[in-house]
């Protein structure tokens, strides 16, 4: 029975092969399949209203595993929800997938394990995915056990501070800031001229936003690096906690004429971010002196600074 028989066969309300349909929509439908699937969740025939149960589930993990990123994140959000509910039994289910041996599979799954709030067990799997030999997997799983665990079970975030995996340790920096301990300021202070500009950039923001606030010039050294992955993760920082300070309102300016569109990216999003009358004026001024000069000299994207 393809996709197509199996609507068909819904539509109908023909409970006969309503069954063998759901199964098949289940394994291959579409998320537009959804509703008329759950319809059949409340059948009085109890056969039918458990295989619509499982696959509703089933449709719903396919198909976050498959569209993950294409999704919108409040999207994946509700059907997470709803699969919960459907499945109780549902980590078991995406278990099937975490432990497969396709690794894309294994981290999609570990992000829909993320979409999931009531299962405690879940805590217990992310504290084993920390381990894995697959670096995303490693840093998927520090992002998720961040959001979860109490302020003061925080050791093993701790001792991937020094992972070897650079996006591990920078997993690691976001997941103590969202602890909110402020106890943890003293051990991001050593990582502040940390060389790897994420990490960096991660450790001024959770230092900030747990109340050490003194990091004007750490930021300002980052946005004068001759570095643009640095001058952009520091511009992000500028962005995410509107340190309004004229030094970074100038750098940011300046910054805003840089010919590597990350950089000029984010400092647009640091002037609209401050929204100061300094900010604004740069802005207005800059972009007019950009839509001069490409159209003199044909330039696609604002000149550098030299």
């Amino acid at each position: 029975m393809n996709a197509d028989q199996a609507r068909n066969i819904l539509t109908s309300c023909d409970p006969k092969d309503a069954a063998n349909a759901l199964e098949s929509l289940g394994a291959s439908g579409k998320l537009t399949d959804l509703q008329s699937m759950l319809a059949f969740a409340k059948n009085p025939d109890l056969k039918v209203a458990r295989t619509a149960v499982l696959s509703c589930s089933n449709l719903i993990r396919n198909n976050l595993i498959t569209h993950f990123h294409e999704l919108d994140p409040h999207v994946r959000q509700k059907l997470g929800t709803i699969m919960e509910s459907l499945v109780p039994q549902i980590i078991d289910e995406i278990g099937k997938d975490l432990w497969c041996n396709e690794d894309g599979r294994r981290l999609r799954a570990l992000q829909i394990l993320g979409l999931l709030k009531k299962n405690p067990t879940i805590r217990d799997i992310l504290a084993k995915l920390v381990q894995d030999k697959d670096v995303k997997i490693r840093a998927t799983a520090v992002n998720l056990l961040g959001k979860i665990i109490g302020p003061n079970d925080h050791e093993l975030i701790m001792s991937l501070l020094s992972d070897k995996d650079k996006r591990v340790r920078a997993n690691s920096v976001e997941a103590l800031e969202n602890l909110g301990n402020k106890r943890f300021v003293p051990i991001l202070l050593r990582f502040r001229k940390d060389p790897v500009n994420r990490i960096r950039g991660n450790v001024l923001k959770a230092l900030y936003n747990l109340g050490y606030v003194d990091i004007l010039d750490d930021l300002v050294a980052m946005l004068e690096s001759p570095d643009h992955f640095m001058k952009a993760s520091a511009l992000w920082v500028a962005s995410q906690i509107k340190l309004r300070h004229v030094k970074i309102e100038d750098l940011a300016g300046l910054s805003f004429l840089s010919d590597n569109e990350m950089v000029f990216l984010n400092a647009k999003k640091v002037l609209v971010a401050f929204n100061t009358p300094r900010t604004l004026g740069y802005m207005r001024y800059l972009e007019s002196e950009s839509i001069e000069i490409k159209a003199v000299g044909g330039q696609n994207k604002p000149l550098s600074v030299k």
